[in-house]
């Protein structure tokens, strides 16, 4: 028998239980029958014959049966009998004639109208107008077989006779019942010997196997073609885990990470990086300034002078500065971090002995157009390597290792300015879809962010747009979707 055919026989314990249950009433039983014999409900027998009939078990025919039940009303009506019922009673006791104010007596109001226009219609009664008012007055004894009716289908009958129908349509008309359609099957035995009931499991239990259980019954195969149910596990967001791939690449390269604040004051953040005052990106449209909020310049007063007269006149740097007077309450004003080489100044001041080599991965803000290429929030990575002889050469080389490492196969330079190093260069590399990405701007500090920091030895720099690295390792074109929120894309990300 061909692996198919084995996989086509194998029944389960409630498949067994059906047969079997089919044989106790002669082999062809309707849906209903079935359901009360095995205790289950009717519901249940529906799949369990489709995946018999689908084995070749048995066969099925569908039967389409009309069932009545009793709306609210009609319950109410079974109960306290119909309302004509109730008024040919009422006429009966009192004498065959009532005042029409009394009806309410047997009557819901509802009920009235309904009712009069019955008696009218078929002569049951009539309506006499009389000095005290009107009265229903007993004309001949109707019967009728609505009460009947409304028992049967309380009981649970379906069952008519061709008399009973039109009442049976005038109850509906009177919204006291409702007919549905109701799907039945009529399930019959298959005859085939050859075929055999065994219950088929997927496991044996040490039970089956004490009792002897296991004679009786049939291992279901093995199919290793089964695709195996998806796993939606926890893990970690996709560009969290590249971020801190970033950071460890990082660390194995010899680079000890520093951290820093939000919120700086413009000395920090362009003043010690000899950005003059009057340099456009340090206008408004091109930098976050806080309200409300007063700092005070962490640097003592000797790095505050030096860092002056080195915007002025270039001080002991050999530079001629900016040329012109700097002011320190422009130095003070607060604003949101442009850029992570804030951190990277810090650092050198504080460690004025070569070598050093450190980094900062961290939130940025500035002001821009929200696109598929730039965010007004976004994180940066910016490092440092200082040290006797260090040269362009070692910074071209350190980035072309750093993008190796990350999985990026090209990546191509070209020169560029920045206020804070010379030479200057930005650095790309190539997306599937979007081209090449500008992705990085590096240099060596000029001499006068160097002077002022105390720092007597060459250091080269570099600040990278980690996100659209992210960008190129997520396969995204829009660096919008590093933030979304559909569980979709996050379960579909990843590189491992």
């Amino acid at each position: 028998m061909s692996r198919q055919g084995v996989v086509g026989m194998s029944l389960s314990q409630s498949e067994v239980e059906f047969l079997n249950t089919l044989d106790l009433l002669g082999g062809k039983a309707v849906s209903s029958t079935i359901a009360a014999k095995m205790g289950v409900p009717e519901s249940s027998i529906f799949p369990l014959s489709s995946l018999l009939a689908q084995k070749g078990y048995v066969k099925i025919t569908e039967l389409i049966k009309e069932k009545f039940s009793l709306t609210d009303e009609g319950c109410y009506c079974a109960s306290k009998g119909m309302p004509e019922t109730r008024l040919m009673d009422l006429l009966k006791k009192k004498g065959g004639q009532v005042p029409l104010k009394e009806l309410s007596a047997v009557l819901k109001q509802n009920e009235i109208s309904p009712v009069l226009g019955w008696g009218k219609k078929t002569g049951a009664f009539s309506i006499e107008k009389r000095p005290d008012g009107p009265y229903v007055v007993l004309k001949k004894d109707v019967p009728h077989y609505s009460d009947s009716l409304l028992a049967k289908i309380e009981n649970g009958s379906n069952s008519f006779d061709e008399k009973e129908y039109p009442a049976l349509r005038d109850l509906i008309s009177r919204g006291l019942v409702v007919k549905k359609d109701q799907k039945e099957i009529v399930v019959e035995l298959v005859a085939n010997p050859n075929r055999d009931r065994k219950v088929t499991v997927s496991v044996l239990t040490s039970e089956d196997i004490k009792s002897g259980k296991w004679r009786e019954i049939s291992l279901r195969p093995y199919d290793v073609s089964a695709a195996p149910p998806a796993l939606k596990i926890g893990k970690k967001h996709s560009y969290l885990e590249f971020l801190e791939e970033v950071k460890e690449i990082l660390f194995n390269m010899g680079f000890e990470e520093t951290e820093g604040q939000f919120v700086e004051t413009e000395f920090w953040n362009f003043d010690v990086l000899f950005q003059a005052q009057d340099h456009p990106a340090r206008a408004v449209h091109d930098s976050f300034q806080v309200k409300n909020i007063s700092l005070k310049i962490d640097a003592p007063s000797e790095l505050i002078e030096s860092v002056k007269l080195a915007h002025e006149s270039g001080g002991n740097t050999g530079s001629k500065g900016w040329n012109y007077r700097w002011d320190i309450e422009t130095a003070k004003r607060p604003l949101l971090r442009t850029q992570m080489t804030v951190n990277s100044v810090r650092y050198l001041h504080s460690h004025k002995h070569p070598p050093v080599k450190a980094f900062s991965l961290s939130k940025v803000f500035r002001p821009d157009v929200i696109d598929s290429r730039h965010m007004v929030e976004f994180c940066q990575l910016d490092g440092i390597i200082g040290d006797q002889g260090i040269t362009v050469r070692h910074l071209l080389g350190i980035l072309q290792e750093f993008s190796r490492q990350l999985g990026f196969k090209r990546i191509k330079f070209r020169p560029s300015y920045y206020p804070f190093t010379e030479p200057s260069i930005d650095a790309y590399v190539e997306h599937p879809k979007l081209g090449w990405i500008e992705c990085l701007g590096a240099g060596m500090f000029r001499p006068e962010v160097l002077g002022p920091l105390g720092i007597n030895f060459p250091v080269i720099a570099w600040g990278i747009g980690i996100d659209r690295l992210a960008m190129i390792r997520l396969g995204i074109n829009d660096i919008r979707e590093l933030h979304t929120d559909d569980l979709g894309k996050l379960r579909g990300w990843g590189w491992w």
